[in-house]
């Protein structure tokens, strides 16, 4: 293969980083849920797997110094027999926080659980991908598993060159671990799970759903929150097909009170200023020693553990709306599609929504701690009973 035509893009600052969070949050993985009813032939999952990795090569990457490169190596798609997901208890399932495999340089992995379901679990290092990227693939993953043909996303690009083509338009907001998580705070046990990953079905849509659950948590909490919204950059140049990492963040200052209807107002400034694009490498991070970015990260989870401050209250983001019946194949209809967000020690709650069937399905990865877990479920119980409430049926199921 000539070195000239293989796909090949240098990693962005944002991808450093998460070199050394998974060091000190492995596996530091994004995981997307197809569940379905019916069975699925694995040899037939693996040719989907192959084609769509083929006109996605950034889910065939593997590390080349400064560099991330096609291997030109699909995704293996792992068979785990009689396995079913227990969504009470995510954070202990020996699967989801297995390595990603078959070898310690794959990026990507597809799981087949064959239990009480099939489901198909697709595995991504958040190194290589953000959730739109991951997005893409899955859904030219399910297009080939139907024998349609992929779309595609061969543009060797992340952040760090679309925002020098773009431009910011002004300064990076200061990030400082003042804010509070409506979890609070709890001292870690060293026997215990230093995370949680929790998940509830909402049962109701609407519009404004990152806007409405940024308003309850800030309102759980009781004091100024600020919330991180990943911005999908592709917006930027909507020609752009790339799964690399192309979300960089919009920062939402919320107070108790606030309606869901003021702070979307405040989301759409922010989006029609375009200041996720002043967040490349905030602080620089990227550029600290090894050694000091890893104390970063380490000193960052301790002080939000022990102090309750943190760099921001909660990360929320949503992946969009799926129409389950349009990626139903021979033998096998999927019900419902969740995304799992990965741990990050610098982060007390990140919270993906995706839209299917008539619902929203929301998981919450949580930092733990002393009486955590009882106040991240009444939290969860909390926004799952206010969005129903507020959501009527004739609402439109628009986001």
């Amino acid at each position: 293969m000539n070195p000239d035509t293989v796909f090949r893009r240098k990693i962005s600052p944002t991808e450093r980083l998460y070199f050394f969070t998974r060091e000190v949050s492995p596996p530091f993985l994004m995981h997307m849920v197809v569940h379905g009813v019916g069975t699925l032939d694995p040899d037939a999952v693996q040719r989907a797997v192959d084609v769509a990795s083929a006109a996605n090569p950034g889910a065939r990457l593997v590390r080349d110094g400064k560099y991330w490169v096609d291997s030109g190596v699909p995704a293996k798609v792992r068979v785990v027999p009689g396995w079913t997901l227990d969504y009470a208890t995510l954070e202990n399932d020996e699967v989801l926080n297995s390595p990603i495999g078959p070898t310690p340089d794959r990026t990507t992995e597809v799981l087949l659980l064959t239990g009480e379901q099939t489901a198909v679990v697709f595995r991504v290092f958040h190194g290589v991908m953000d959730g739109m990227g991951m997005r893409m693939w899955v859904d030219d993953v399910l297009r080939a598993l139907r024998g349609a043909a992929p779309v595609g996303a061969p543009d060797p690009i992340s952040d760090a060159e679309l925002v020098a083509q773009v431009g910011a338009p002004g300064k990076q907001t200061l990030v400082l671990p003042t804010y509070p998580a409506p979890t609070g705070r709890g001292r870690q046990d060293p026997a215990a799970s230093r995370w949680l990953l929790r998940h509830r079905t909402i049962h109701a849509t609407g519009k404004g759903m990152v806007a409405r659950v940024a308003a309850i948590l800030a309102a759980e909490t009781g004091s100024k929150s600020r919330f991180m919204v990943p911005v999908d950059l592709r917006r930027h140049d909507p020609a752009l097909r790339s799964t690399g990492n192309l979300a960089l963040p919009l920062f939402l200052d919320v107070a108790p009170g606030d309606s869901w209807e003021t702070v979307s107002a405040r989301m759409r400034t922010g989006l029609q200023q375009k200041t996720e694009l002043n967040q490349l490498d905030n602080g620089g991070l990227s550029k600290f020693p090894p050694a000091a970015i890893r104390s970063v990260l380490r000193v960052s989870n301790w002080i939000g553990a022990r102090f309750n401050r943190n760099m921001v209250s909660a990360t929320v983001s949503h992946m969009g709306k799926f129409d389950l019946d349009e990626m139903a194949v021979p033998g096998w209809t999927p019900s419902t599609m969740r995304v799992l967000p990965q741990h990050s020690g610098a982060m007390p709650l990140l919270f993906g929504m995706m839209e299917s069937g008539g619902k929203i399905d929301l998981t919450v990865s949580c930092r733990n701690g002393e009486g955590i877990e009882p106040r991240l479920e009444a939290l969860l119980d909390k926004i799952a009973a206010t969005l129903e409430a507020d959501l009527a049926p004739h609402d439109s199921p628009v986001r």
